[in-house]
């Protein structure tokens, strides 16, 4: 056999079969042409299809639900959701003008005042004429006001629609001198804060603090002492004071702490003992001097009033020195009978008899109703 490649049979086979191949592929790419219009796209068709369905079922619901009424729920809904939004934009737009066009400061209004011009109050506080008064720094005023003034105890500062800052002053109360220096002294609160500086007490009412001497004496601060205690005793006593309305009131003696007492009228010592229970004790002891011991007008009585244990055991002892009437001498009987009146257990002088002394032991205690107060 001759070699493959010279066979010329085989070669012209080969190229026969060639050319209907070629034939055959130009003939199916001329009907497999995707632009002739004899094809359609299946897949594409269904989506069509598909789409187009969907958009009709839609139609139909939204023919359906117009036609149907809505029920009184879905009304109800509707109406609440209008007006809460309608309400919000009144809310808003209220809000943004209040902010920004309305309630601008014009005027001020200044109340509990009586120790300062009012004016110096208003320029204290930093707020000016025009700025709103929601956004005035308030906070800051009322650190300003109690600050520049000593007698300013508590301090408000608020608002009037539609243009007033109104600036609430409660006043310090005065409760005690002290002294600082040679010569002068400290006019302290019943809360303890320096009001003022002064070396002449001619004509004072108010109670002399005796103890210890106090750290520092700038007017607008509060009083400090080395034992801690001290302003305490003092505030509560001096404010026990004022709220009951209690005058007379000449001396605060708190030397020792652990046994504080006062003097009323200078002639009257009242031993408060520990400081416990202070507002109780003051209470009895000024029930026992206004309603036993100066019960009569006649008759001006001395002497040192226990009550520094009457807390707990319900008993108070007056130690009772009688002084001169005030219209005329007075005999040692009138002088007993002061001390009887108001059935006051007395302590025993030294001098007194023995049946004097049998006496005062046997008596029996004032009764609780009597001389104590709830």
């Amino acid at each position: 056999m001759g070699r493959k490649g010279n066979n010329p049979l085989a070669d012209k086979v080969r190229r026969m079969t060639g050319r209907k191949e070629a034939s055959a592929n130009d003939t199916l790419s001329e009907f497999s042409d995707s632009s002739n219009d004899f094809y359609v796209d299946e897949i594409k068709e269904r989506r069509r299809g598909a789409q187009k369905e969907r958009r009709e079922r839609k139609e139909i619901k939204k023919k359906e639900k117009q036609q149907k009424p809505m029920t009184p729920t879905a009304r109800k809904i509707i109406r609440i959701v209008s007006f809460i939004t309608i309400l919000t934009v009144i809310l808003v737009v209220g809000v943004v003008l209040s902010l920004t066009v309305l309630f601008k400061t014009q005027t001020y209004l200044v109340e509990g005042n009586t120790h300062y011009d009012e004016q110096d109050i208003i320029d204290a506080c930093g707020i000016s004429t025009g700025e709103n008064i929601f956004l005035a720094p308030k906070a800051p005023a009322e650190k300003k006001i109690k600050d520049d003034f000593a007698y300013v105890e508590n301090v408000r500062v608020g608002f009037h629609i539609p243009d007033t800052i109104t600036i609430r002053i409660e006043e310090a109360v005065e409760g005690y001198l002290v002294e600082y220096g040679e010569g002068e002294y400290l006019l302290v609160s019943t809360k303890g804060r320096i009001l003022d500086k002064t070396d002449d007490i001619t004509g004072n009412t108010l109670p002399v603090f005796i103890g210890p001497a106090p750290i520092s004496g700038e007017v607008g601060d509060y009083i400090e002492y080395e034992d801690s205690a001290v302003p305490v005793i003092t505030d509560t006593i001096t404010e026990v004071f004022a709220d009951n309305g209690y005058s007379g009131i000449t001396e605060i003696d708190c030397k020792n702490t652990a046994d504080v007492s006062f003097t009323y009228d200078n002639r009257i010592k009242v031993r408060l003992g520990l400081p416990e229970d202070l507002s109780y004790k003051i209470r009895t002891a000024m029930t026992i001097i206004t309603e036993k011991i100066d019960v009569n007008s006649s008759v001006s009585v001395e002497g040192e009033l226990d009550v520094s244990r009457c807390n707990v055991t319900k008993r108070s002892y007056f130690d009772e020195k009688p002084l001169l009437s005030l219209d005329q001498p007075q005999t040692a009987t009138e002088a007993e009978g002061a001390a009887a009146q108001g059935n006051i257990t007395a302590g025993t002088p030294t001098e007194a008899s023995d049946e004097n002394a049998q006496q005062e032991e046997e008596e029996e205690p004032i009764p609780q109703d009597q001389w104590y107060v709830d």
